[in-house]
């Protein structure tokens, strides 16, 4: 089971661009790890805080 996403795959859930996530991830206001020097991941559960304080 896959528990991590790519800013790319929640861009889509959230219907915005993959920049906007970076920038969320850059700004400390969503949690993420790399993967080597590129590759970025957002784990399910850091979405799903996010979701629920952007939802309050």
């Amino acid at each position: 089971m896959n528990n991590s996403k790519t800013p790319k795959q929640l861009a889509e859930r959230w219907n915005c661009s993959a920049n906007t996530v970076r920038n969320l991830i850059s700004a400390g206001e969503l949690h993420a790890f790399r993967i080597g020097e590129k590759l970025i991941r957002i784990p399910v559960e850091a979405i799903e805080e996010y979701e629920k304080c952007a939802n309050s």
